[in-house]
C-alpha cells in the first residue's frame, strides 16, 4: 500500500511501519531516475537487449578519466538515451551521474546500496547540460500537447512529470516563475525549459511514496 494512505489509526499502531503494512517512502535509484528524465522528455529508447551503451559526458566530466579512450562514445546518438541499466559499467570509472545518485563502487562487492541526500545531487540535477537537454524536449513535448497558455502548460506539465493534477497554488506558482524567466530570456521557450528544468529539481520527482 502506498505511504500516501496512512491514517492516523495506522500510525498509532506503527508508526514506524514494522510491520510493513505500508509503503516507505524511497528515493530513485540512479538508474530509475535517468529513466525517468528521458521518459517524461519522450526521448527514452527502449530497445530491449544488444551491446552497452556509452553516451556522451560533459566536459569536467571527461576530465574526470585518466584516458579519453577509457569512454568510448556510442556512435549511433539515439542509444544515448537508452534505458539506465544499458550504460556501461567500468571498474575504474562510474558514469557521473551514477555515482552523484548512490551507484556503487563496481571494484568491490556490493550487498547494498548506499542511499545518501548530499548537496552535489542537487546541483547535477540542476547544472547538468544532459538534463537541461531534457528539460527542452520536455518543453518542447509539453507545448505540443497542451498548447502555448502558460496555464496550460503548467498543468500538463505536472501531469506528466509528476501523473497528478496540478493544485491552484502551484499552478499560480508555476505561471509566476515562468514569466520572470521570459523577463530574463529572450526566448519563450527557454523559460519553458527552466521551468521543465525546475520540476526536474522537485523532491516529488525523485522520490516514491
Amino acid at each position: 500500500m502506498s505511504s500516501r494512505f496512512a491514517t492516523e489509526r495506522h500510525l498509532a499502531i506503527d508508526p514506524d511501519n514494522k510491520f510493513l503494512w505500508r509503503m516507505n517512502r524511497r528515493r530513485l535509484e540512479a538508474e530509475a531516475l535517468w529513466d525517468a528524465v528521458h521518459a517524461t522528455a519522450g526521448t527514452i529508447n527502449l530497445k530491449m537487449g544488444g551491446r552497452p551503451v556509452v553516451p556522451p559526458l560533459a566536459e569536467d566530466e571527461i576530465a574526470a578519466l585518466r584516458e579519453k579512450w577509457q569512454w568510448p562514445i556510442t556512435a549511433d546518438p539515439a542509444e544515448h538515451t537508452r534505458r539506465g541499466l544499458y550504460i556501461l559499467v567500468l571498474r575504474n570509472f562510474r558514469f557521473p551521474m551514477f555515482e552523484v545518485f548512490d551507484a556503487p563502487v563496481t571494484s568491490t562487492s556490493c550487498p547494498q546500496r548506499d542511499v545518501t541526500t548530499v548537496a552535489p545531487q542537487a546541483l547535477w540535477t540542476l547544472n547538468s547540460p544532459s538534463v537541461y537537454r531534457q528539460a527542452e524536449q520536455l518543453a518542447a513535448r509539453v507545448s505540443k500537447e497542451a498548447g502555448g497558455e502558460p496555464d496550460e502548460f503548467v498543468a500538463h506539465l505536472w501531469q506528466i512529470a509528476l501523473g497528478r493534477p496540478i493544485t491552484e497554488q502551484e499552478q499560480a506558482e508555476a505561471i509566476a516563475l515562468l514569466e520572470s524567466f521570459k523577463t530574463e530570456l529572450e526566448a519563450d521557450q527557454s523559460a519553458l525549459a527552466k521551468v521543465c528544468l525546475a520540476v526536474y529539481n522537485l523532491n516529488e520527482f525523485a522520490f516514491v511514496d
